[in-house]
């Protein structure tokens, strides 16, 4: 036994690609839960839109004080270019501040029971974000209409206001109340004399901006099977490497390598067989999801785009690990540690939303980013096919570059 142990330890530590991976791999890995989990002062603003249609004195400075508020930061921008934003994906949390916003902020509107109405628009997959940005912006609301009531002239007003809007059907509190309030407006006091609910003047109602057309809604699962899909084809890219190489020692290569046929093309058939297998297991999961789950195709055109750009990807990783690793194991090593880094920071295994604003900018270098955006552009965003284009050419590039590294690394031997 202790043979064995002196056995494996030499060999583990003699694998020097091995043995670094093995040790930077839980690191990575423990770091990134770390820092998405621990608490982040400072680091929680909120990216939001605004869309002012009210343009009144209230409105502009409760934007205002929206701007300042360090759990912000804001865009001003007209409806119609929040909700094309909101579509395509570019943001995830739009407020739109329709005509008449500017009367609902009265002060008085918090005792009459007449509140006003904001949309608060967001990305159906960034949910919890908006339930956060309500009680944010609920709270905003209190602090900036109570800061209009510090002085005797205003609270006169605002009771005033009150006064006039009663009639028959007003309670006896809320007329003991006004009576107490214009009373003690004078010397600058708070009104009582009954109990009086109060609620803030204006409502943010949550509104999810779906696809329209034959993808129409939000399907969870739609964004569930793009992220565990790209994972899983990514380690069938790491096996068809190891496979590569299992090749080349058992003298498999060599053989081939007697046909009249240039060493690259033999590699680029490796890498086109794990494209091929790729795409297969696409088609199996995605008529599963359509069938079981309900899945739908905005845009077939897109979809078989997006499909065939990220089997391509798949190859070209599985040649660029066979190139970079010289053994099973130093390809179990660093194949394990890349797929599990770029599906996290990608967006494929936990909801991009969450990740601090750095790791949110450096996804964006990652394949996987615009594999799982190119698949939800053509599912449950509903997009049109072009906007395919972007992320199915990343994984082309993407692919080729992996591939010729693979191929120039790569040793026959």
């Amino acid at each position: 036994m202790i043979w064995l142990i002196r056995k494996d330890l030499l060999r583990f530590f003699a694998d020097r690609q091995g043995a670094l991976m093995a040790v930077l791999l839980p690191v990575v890995l423990a770091s990134l839960l770390g820092m998405l989990f621990a608490p982040r002062a400072g680091n929680n603003t909120i990216d939001m839109l605004v869309a002012d249609a009210d343009g009144g004195e209230a409105v502009r400075k409760f934007v205002a004080a929206i701007d300042k508020s360090s759990n912000f930061a804001i865009e001003r921008v007209d409806e119609r270019q929040a909700r094309k934003r909101l579509a395509s994906g570019d943001a995830s949390l739009a407020l739109v501040l329709p005509k008449g916003s500017n009367e609902a902020l009265k002060p008085s509107r918090m005792f009459s029971g007449e509140q006003g109405h904001a949309t608060l628009l967001y990305d159906p997959s960034d949910s919890t974000q908006a339930d956060i940005a309500a009680g944010l912006l609920t709270q905003l609301l209190m602090q900036q209409t109570m800061r209009g009531l510090s002085g005797g002239q205003s609270m006169n007003t605002m009771f005033s206001e009150l006064e006039g809007e009663l009639d028959e059907t007003s309670s006896p509190q809320m007329r003991n109340f006004v009576a107490s309030g214009k009373a003690l407006a004078k010397q600058q006091g708070s009104g009582g004399g009954g109990e009086v609910e109060i609620e803030p003047p204006l409502s943010f109602d949550k509104s999810a901006v779906a696809a329209r057309g034959p993808a129409a809604g939000y399907n969870s699962y739609a964004h569930n099977f793009a992220g565990m899909l790209l994972l899983f084809l990514l380690f069938g890219g790491q096996s068809a490497a190891k496979h590569l190489v299992t090749e080349r020692e058992g003298g498999t290569l060599l053989r081939i390598r007697l046909a009249p046929l240039r060493p690259a093309v033999i590699l680029l058939g490796t890498g086109g067989s794990a494209m091929v297998i790729a795409l297969i297991t696409t088609a199996a999961v995605y008529v599963v999801g359509m069938t079981v789950f309900g899945i739908r195709v905005a845009s077939w055109a897109g979809f078989s785009l997006m499909v065939i750009a990220i089997g391509a990807f798949v190859g070209g990783f599985a040649l660029l690990l066979a190139g970079l690793g010289r053994t099973e194991q130093q390809i179990n090593s660093i194949g394990s540690f890349v797929v599990l880094v770029m599906s996290f920071a990608g967006g494929a295994m936990f909801p991009s939303f969450l990740m601090p604003d750095w790791l949110q900018t450096v996804s964006r270098a990652l394949p996987t980013y615009w594999a799982t955006q190119g698949l939800a552009a053509m599912t449950w965003r509903g997009l049109e096919a072009q906007a395919a284009l972007l992320p199915a050419s990343v994984l082309l590039a993407s692919a080729a570059l992996c591939a010729f590294i693979g191929i120039r690394r790569f040793t026959w031997r």
